[in-house]
């Protein structure tokens, strides 16, 4: 259940007058795993610039490159030792060597602090310790500054009160320095351990390494998985946050995937699943005519595509107009605003077919997990309306999603998107399978998890999916993993269907082989 969910079950609770005092002291506290807000996936609204060093050059040339044009900096002082005195002197020097006009060396008992912190574009926080930084009387004038897209940064051991334990500034996170003690990492955080020589910048979701020493980033061990790092150095400098703090949280929940799947089949609606490429006519009549012909309700989601090419999804609406569909409706928003507001789900409430668009996976996870707009989805099939999509908007139809990392598509099994929108339980699908030889790519994942039925589908082909059987369609043939059935010794590890060929899903065997040609691999 979604957080406003709980809000409204907990609200309509509450106007009952003899509420019980356990149900109270339930919501209150014995739940707050069910309340915890949803990762919003952007990241942060400004930047942070964390240093193993009290002062480093190179940290302090990108905090006033992130200031602005017309920077307001202010260095402040959140202790009364002498040696961050000292600190803070030597920073504003350096800083103002950049010729900033407007620059403030503060201490928590000078005059006009939180007014300052609000117009400040940059502010560099200085203590000898985390401590100082969580109880600074300041610090929702802080957070503040980070929502409006300003530059926080700081050094030496008070970086450790960034994280969880301290002021919560870096979300989800435990912020280690190299010269303090190890403490075992809390359950459902990310730890990053700041080495000598070596800033962290988080800017949006984008982790980058400054300097020349390394980042250690951890993923606690949990279930089934063991402790994962992740080092930043010279040879890969860069990390994202959303995908470690998905990976996180559900290393802080049930194993993913489950050894025990559901069924993989449709109880009610249809879904066309097409390997990307051009598309079969056949099967966009087919699917305007599932949807209700003249009467359908086509939804357009351009969502895995860059800001830059939303507007060209106005050709596929345009296409499914062709077919006959009176009603087609593109929304390109990302936002939890835009996909959950009320002019979207009231869109959704009426679809009779949904459109999922090519681009990459992860935004589609990004725009629609845990959201209102997802129930409704499902909902179109429940109603017996249709789902199609094609490349990346056929890989998120599946329960396991494959070549979901953000920073590249070529990781088969990316911890933190390895969630798709679950409408298929118990398959992966990969697409343009045959096209760009991804054979043993897909062997890879169904090798790691032998419970998930893999499906690679080539370009211009589609799986119609009805029940629990799917009927292949185009120019091209469907790929079956299934390693409840023996291969070893076999040329091959997989079972191919072609065009007018029928698979079994549920039973994971084939009932009609279509028109096959042999493919290498």
């Amino acid at each position: 259940m979604s957080w406003f969910g709980i809000k409204v079950v907990f609200a309509n609770i509450m106007s009952f007058q003899r509420l019980s005092p356990f149900l109270i002291f339930f919501f209150a506290f014995l739940s707050p795993a069910l309340c915890s807000e949803r990762i919003n996936p952007a990241g942060i609204r400004g930047a942070i610039i964390l240093s193993a060093e009290s002062v480093n050059d190179e940290s302090l040339q990108r905090f006033y490159d992130f200031s602005g044009k017309e920077p307001k900096i202010v260095i402040l002082v959140l202790d009364g030792s002498e040696t961050s005195r000292d600190y803070a002197a030597i920073i504003q020097e350096k800083i103002s060597k950049e010729k900033v006009k407007d620059s403030k060396l503060l201490t928590l008992e000078s005059d006009k602090v939180q007014e300052n912190i609000k117009t400040a574009t940059g502010l560099w926080l200085v203590g000898q310790g985390p401590d100082s930084l969580k109880n600074c009387k300041y610090l929702d004038s802080i957070k503040s500054l980070i929502n409006r897209r300003a530059v926080l940064g700081a050094g030496g051991k008070l970086i450790e009160g960034f994280g969880i334990s301290g002021s919560d500034l870096f979300p989800g996170a435990e912020i280690r320095h190299s010269s303090s003690e190890e403490k075992k990492q809390k359950k459902g955080t990310v730890r990053y351990d700041i080495t000598k020589g070596s800033s962290l910048i988080l800017r949006g979701r984008a982790i980058r390494l400054l300097g020349a020493g390394e980042i250690s980033i951890t993923l606690a061990a949990s279930g089934a998985r063991k402790e994962k790092k992740i080092i930043l150095n010279e040879g890969s400098r860069i990390a994202d946050l959303t995908a470690l703090r998905f990976g996180a949280v559900a290393r802080n929940g049930p194993d993913f995937p489950p050894k025990k799947l559901s069924d993989s089949k449709v109880q009610n609606g249809t879904l066309i699943i097409i390997g990307g490429g051009p598309m079969p006519k056949a099967v966009t009549k087919r699917f305007i005519q599932i949807a209700g012909g003249e009467q359908a309700s086509i939804v357009v989601l351009p969502t895995a595509v860059p800001d830059s090419m939303v507007k060209d999804s106005g050709s596929i609406a345009n296409a499914f107009r062709k077919f006959g569909a009176k009603e087609v409706t593109v929304l390109s928003g990302r936002t939890l605003e835009k996909v959950d507001g009320d002019e979207y789900l009231k869109i959704l409430k009426r679809a009779t077919g949904i459109w999922f668009g090519g681009g990459r996976q992860w935004r589609f996870v990004d725009a629609y997990h845990d959201t209102k707009a997802l129930s409704l989805m499902r909902e179109v099939l429940k109603k017996g309306g249709v789902i199609m999509g094609s490349s990346a908007g056929a890989s998120i139809q599946a329960e396991y999603l494959v070549r979901g990392n953000p920073l590249g598509n070529q990781d088969m099994m990316a911890e933190g998107y390895e969630k798709g929108l679950g409408f298929l339980k118990g398959v992966a699908v990969d697409q343009h399978f045959a096209e760009r030889n991804r054979f043993k790519d897909l062997s890879s994942v169904v090798d790691r998890f032998p419970q998930i039925l893999g499906i690679g589908i080539d370009e211009g082909t589609a799986l119609l999916v009805k029940g629990p059987v799917g009927s292949v369609q185009g120019k091209g043939q469907v790929h079956f993993y299934n390693r409840r059935k023996e291969t070893k010794g076999e040329d091959k590890d997989y079972e191919s269907v072609g065009s007018g060929g029928r698979y079994q899903l549920v039973q994971r065997k084939v009932l009609n082989l279509g028109k096959v040609e042999e493919k290498k691999d």
